[in-house]
């Protein structure tokens, strides 16, 4: 018999993208048990699209507002009533196979996660990191290349989320999903992956499991990869390691270590425009190049500030943990 899938939306003021998700997955070849959109939007578009085009949606709240990504999946979980959870994100939008691939590697009791494919339109990347898809690095680092295709199931590290599942029991096991990882919400669907892994559970790699991954722009201000998203790379990353490695663990100072250094690129950028400008431009364009330079630095202002902030949010994220009864030892 195959597993009841629940199917798990997460989704601030992007009534549009909601509108298209649903109307792929109303076209998937198999039927997922249930449909939950959780909303944090401040309006109600989203309210109103999906009473009125998909009523047998389950529309819940998440009335704690922008960047509260990890606190709308717990809400979601803790209302479905699957074998397997499912997350994908507003702007993701699945294949007519999806779910089908998506829950094959289930027949096999130590996987408690499968993820899979997020197509981005970018030329080339199915053969992009095909050798470090989801893997956790000695240095702290987490690799991506979750659009690449190997051809057969991998075992990783931790998962996109986008476009990510898990057992049902298996987050139950671990006391659900928890916060604290705000802005952009980077590295939250990583804790997950890092919780269930240290509990003894397999995740894989599913690259037949595909969404079409839009990158829909930020409702909530600012731009993907700008200095607010630099800055929250670093400062949840920190609290990602910390939480779940503890401080002593090798792998935080590596991380720390590894920005720091990584900020070279930074300086070394700002310092070639201001020497150079643009090599074989004209006068306005390297003038411009140079008044740019210290815009450069600004990224790494942002990357270093994030890496401080996280320490004493990492402090205050295990002492909550500790409380909750969901930290590590």
């Amino acid at each position: 018999m195959s597993p009841r899938v629940s199917v798990i939306i997460i989704t601030y003021a992007r009534p549009v993208y909601v509108a298209q998700c649903l109307d792929h997955l109303a076209r998937l070849r198999t039927a997922p048990h249930e449909i939950l959109v959780v909303d944090a939007s401040p309006d109600d578009r989203t309210r109103v699209i999906v009473e009125r085009d998909h009523p047998q949606v389950r529309l819940l709240r998440n009335d704690l507002g922008p960047g509260t990504m990890p606190e709308s999946r717990q809400i979601g979980f803790a209302a479905a009533t699957g074998d397997i959870v499912a997350f994908i994100d507003d702007d993701a939008f699945v294949d007519e196979a999806w779910l089908d691939e998506l829950v094959t590697p289930y027949t096999d009791s130590t996987v408690h996660g499968v993820g899979g494919r997020a197509v981005n339109g970018i030329a080339g990347e199915e053969s992009e990191g095909l050798g470090q898809i989801g893997r956790f690095l000695p240095d702290g680092r987490l690799t991506g290349n979750f659009g690449a295709d190997p051809g057969r199931l991998l075992d990783v590290h931790h998962m996109l989320g986008a476009n990510m599942s898990f057992r049902r029991s298996a987050l139950a096991a671990i006391g659900g999903i928890r916060g604290n990882y705000p802005g952009t919400c980077l590295c939250e669907e990583s804790d997950i992956s890092f919780r269930v892994r240290a509990a003894g559970g397999r995740l894989v790699y599913q690259p037949r499991a595909v969404v079409r991954h839009v990158a829909a722009p930020y409702e909530t201000g600012g731009k993907r990869f700008d200095r607010r998203y630099l800055y929250y790379s670093r400062r949840n990353h920190f609290v990602l390691l910390a939480r779940n490695l503890g401080w002593r663990d090798p792998a935080l100072r590596r991380f720390a270590l590894t920005t720091v250094r990584s900020q070279r690129e930074y300086v070394a950028e700002a310092v070639r425009r201001l020497r150079h400008g643009v090599p074989g431009s004209g006068g306005l364009a390297s003038a411009k190049a140079r008044a740019s330079a210290p815009v450069v630095l600004t990224r790494a202002v942002a990357e270093l500030s994030g890496l401080v902030a996280g320490v004493p949010a990492a402090a205050v994220a295990r002492r909550r943990d500790r409380a909750d009864g969901v930290g590590t030892p």
